[in-house]
């Protein structure tokens, strides 16, 4: 069965913000094909994708016709590089969320280990964990999504690399994608609650200083039970402890359960482990709390003393536990 597409179907209407990047027509059929052989395939190997397009199958050099693409070999007239394609996807993200009547958006920040076990021309190759656990060649990425009940938008997505020439840090890195969010949300900010959905890696002073600063609130997976904090007491005078201590004069919303059967080291499947069993409590602070430390971010040192805010939730999470 061949897939025929109009201008006005949702398929050909999601690609449309994106023809003002293109400047050729062929350019934008190749980008078109590209885009419908990915979903057909599930791959993002050239000739499977080329394989399941109706258009680019019938070409003796459709797997290639997609590498010219995505390499920019056949763009010259267009601007589909990540760095335009990315900040327009945003856009289209932005505008989802905008069509939603509810009054929170929440963004999920992701930075995982992108895998290229076998690689070796791709460019700025840096060394990654894969799922054993061992260094293989591939790079790290930050992804965020914006969503409400009935709404989702990417709002940012970068893949880098320490071997690229000009990177700083991945700290550094994180504070770009921050600030990035929030700017493009600026318009969005007078009628909702921006929260953001943190896992434990960015479980940082540096990176809650510069939510609070934006005016949003935190969710977070606690990495370190240990780092000092200040608060509130009932009398209104401050004290200062580890951040478990404060974690006491928090109000427990909700605790969920739930279980993930995982692959541990080179055993086969059938010899899985059982199933791990992860609890978490989310809860919210009943007064603000003020991290203290120095912190590196923004390419400089500086003094968090002064870095407070309330966290929205708190989400408190004991180590992983083998189940029964």
């Amino acid at each position: 069965m061949e897939w025929q597409s109009s201008w006005t179907d949702p398929f050909q209407e999601y690609l449309k913000p994106f023809a003002s990047l293109i400047g050729d027509r062929r350019t934008w059929q190749v980008l078109l094909e590209t885009v419908k052989g990915i979903i057909a395939s599930g791959s993002l190997i050239g000739h499977r994708i080329a394989s399941s397009s109706p258009e680019l199958s019938r070409s003796k050099d459709g797997g290639q016709r997609v590498l010219r693409m995505a390499k920019g070999k056949s763009t010259r007239r267009s601007e589909i590089d990540a760095e335009h394609l990315t900040a327009q996807l945003r856009q289209v993200g932005v505008a989802q969320l905008q069509q939603s009547e509810e009054e929170d958006v929440w963004l999920i920040a992701d930075g995982s280990d992108l895998c290229k076990s076998y690689a070796q021309e791709m460019p700025y190759l840096m060394e990654v964990l894969d799922e054993d656990e061992r260094l293989v060649p591939g790079y790290r990425t930050l992804t965020v999504i914006g969503i409400t009940p009935k709404r989702r938008g990417i709002l940012y997505q970068k893949v880098l690399s320490s071997e690229e020439p000009g990177f700083i840090s991945e700290p550094e890195e994180v504070q770009t994608m921050l600030s990035t969010v929030s700017s493009v949300l600026a318009e969005l900010k007078p009628g909702k609650e921006v929260t953001w959905l943190l896992d434990s890696g960015f479980d940082d002073v540096a990176v809650w200083r510069t939510i609070w600063e934006q005016q949003e609130h935190v969710v977070c997976r606690v990495a370190h039970h240990d780092r000092i904090v200040q608060w509130q007491t009932e009398s209104g005078e401050w004290t200062s402890g580890p951040l478990e201590k404060a974690a006491e004069r928090a109000k427990l919303l909700a605790e969920v359960r739930t279980s993930m059967e995982v692959k541990r080291g080179k055993q086969a499947h059938r010899h899985r482990n059982k199933p791990s069993r992860w609890k978490s409590r989310l809860a919210r602070f009943r007064s603000p709390i003020t991290a203290k430390c120095v912190a590196q971010a923004r390419g400089k040192t500086r003094s968090c003393a002064k870095t407070s805010g309330s966290f929205r939730c708190w989400c408190w999470t004991p180590r992983w536990s083998r189940g029964g």
